[in-house]
């Protein structure tokens, strides 16, 4: 039940479509996803924007990392045998990847060159990581989806520390996909897509471990929440791939603002902030293979930035 009178809208626009060309039309995977729209041989997904006005997408279904570069050239950074989702700035000037595939990987935009960073949970195989976010003290905080749903409740969220030490923060997750950290990362938001919901775990707890785990939004849909974006005022920017939304909540959960589609695509996965003055919110119009934009009213929450620093989500 929802007391609250509808929010604005805003109407994103396109920003860039991946030329034909750079499309794998012809090329076989086995990578499917239960979309009701024509698969057009692309799946964006992970935006993540540097310093110098680039702009890194990933294309799932056929493991490769797009370039999009200030003046909307797009070329091909990288290409390997995985399937990656997520991808987060490392202060190294490397992205780090979530792969369905293989695991926490690892990326050198100047090379082209990918490495493992954490293939398995002891012995065993992730079932299939999908978002990724650093906190300032340098954990890594990703999710592990895998098919997991309303009748497989084990989806994981998992917290690895700079030394090494991974811990597990969910392991009972109805598909955890996106994920961001609140200004102050006492709070982490986990996208819950098959439960449609976002849930709200405190991190703040000396021992590391979380309790009291809610339901901060709920939604509605055939796929409910994706990828996850804050701003400066501490809002959540929530991309909903069945609605073609992105919608809007401050702190509390109260509706600022919905962002809708400005193109036919409708499957909005994921977005990040970027720009000369990183107010620049930019979408994953997946299905579509286009990056839709809106100009935001305030900067997107980034970390201080230093040499080769990425604009990555933190206080």
């Amino acid at each position: 039940m929802n007391f609250y009178a509808p929010p604005p809208t805003v109407t994103a626009e396109l920003y860039v479509r991946i030329p034909d060309s750079l499309r794998c039309i012809g090329q076989e995977t086995e990578w499917r996803g239960g979309f009701a729209s024509k698969f057009q041989n692309i799946f964006l997904e992970g935006p993540v924007a540097d310093t110098e006005g680039n702009l890194f997408v990933v294309d799932v279904p056929y493991g490769r990392i797009l370039k999009i570069d200030k003046t909307k050239n797009v070329s091909v950074a990288g290409q390997w045998d995985g399937e990656p989702n997520g991808l987060v700035g490392n202060d190294d000037g490397t992205l780090v990847i979530t792969d369905y595939k293989q695991g926490i990987l690892s990326f050198d935009p100047t090379t082209g060159q990918v490495k493992p960073k954490l293939t398995r949970k002891n012995l065993e195989r992730f079932k299939g990581p999908n978002d990724l976010i650093y906190d300032s003290k340098g954990n890594l905080y990703f999710t592990d989806q895998g098919q997991t749903g309303m009748t497989d409740p084990t989806g994981r969220v998992f917290r690895l520390s700079p030394q090494g030490k991974l811990d597990t923060l969910v392991d009972n997750g109805v598909s955890p996909n996106g994920l961001a950290l609140s200004i102050d990362e006492r709070f982490l938001y986990v996208a819950m897509t098959r439960a449609n919901q976002v849930w709200r775990l405190p991190v703040f707890h000396e021992d590391g471990t979380t309790s009291k785990v809610g339901v901060f939004f709920q939604s509605f849909g055939n796929a409910g929440p994706d990828g996850l974006a804050v701003d400066e005022e501490g809002n959540l920017f929530i991309c909903h791939p069945s609605l073609g939304s992105v919608f809007v909540v401050d702190t509390h959960g109260v509706p600022k603002a919905r962002i809708v589609s400005g193109t036919k695509g409708m499957n909005l996965t994921n977005c990040c902030f970027g720009g000369p003055e990183h107010k620049t919110l930019f979408i994953t119009d997946s299905l579509e293979g286009n990056v839709q934009k809106v100009e935001w009213h305030c900067r997107g929450a980034v970390k201080a930035p230093t040499i080769n620093q990425w604009q990555k989500p933190g206080p």
